[in-house]
């Protein structure tokens, strides 16, 4: 006899069913966005701005990193290569050992040559002709416009004074990076500087 009354109470309960399976749903929603989010971020550690890091072989190369840098430390090698990240913008400094009468030229064309790596995977890759170059360490090398894939920026190799040592550099950011990230990688690259072997 009470048909009318047990229906309304159906219909309240489907509706309370749904209710609470919409929570859910956007919960895991937000947790898989998060997951997805830390993904994406280098797995690095902040670095205290003014830091030098010397690296390579003896950590005979060394870079002051300014503010706003994360070292990838899951990249990151500190005899071979160190990964710095300022939100879109990537400098990768890799540390190479040379035969002393090696030039500047020489390194150039090696990097282009280990840029065949990623054409061969089907990347676009462009090395321009490069420029003398020195920073206000004293290094001198070559730097020249580099892209690679969608990201662009330069390439750089400097050499260490006696010989030996080099190290290559690549800054890479997608076409919109800002004014602030671009010239806080040009100061990273401004301040590599080479120990005197002892």
């Amino acid at each position: 006899m009470n048909d009318i009354g047990a229906a309304g109470n159906a219909v309240h309960g489907k509706r309370r069913i749904w209710v609470p399976l919409a929570v859910v749903g956007a919960l895991l929603a937000l947790i898989a966005a998060e997951a997805v989010f830390a993904r994406s971020q280098p797995a690095g550690v902040a670095v205290v701005p003014d830091t030098v890091i010397e690296f390579g072989s003896g950590q005979r190369a060394s870079v002051q990193v300014g503010d706003g840098w994360v070292l990838d430390s899951a990249a990151s090698d500190v005899n071979t290569r160190l990964v710095l990240v300022r939100g879109d913008m990537a400098v990768e400094l890799s540390s190479v050992t040379v035969p002393a009468q090696t030039t500047p030229e020489e390194m150039w064309a090696g990097m282009d040559r280990l840029l065949d790596i990623e054409r061969r995977q089907g990347v676009e890759v462009r090395l321009d002709t490069p420029t003398d170059y020195e920073n206000a360490s004293g290094a001198t090398g070559l730097q020249g416009k580099l892209q690679v894939g969608t990201r662009v920026g330069q390439a750089f190799v400097l050499a260490g004074d006696e010989g030996g040592q080099a190290v290559e550099a690549q800054v890479l950011a997608p076409a919109h990076a800002g004014d602030g990230d671009r010239s806080a990688a040009a100061a990273l690259i401004d301040s590599i500087a080479f120990e005197e072997a002892s």
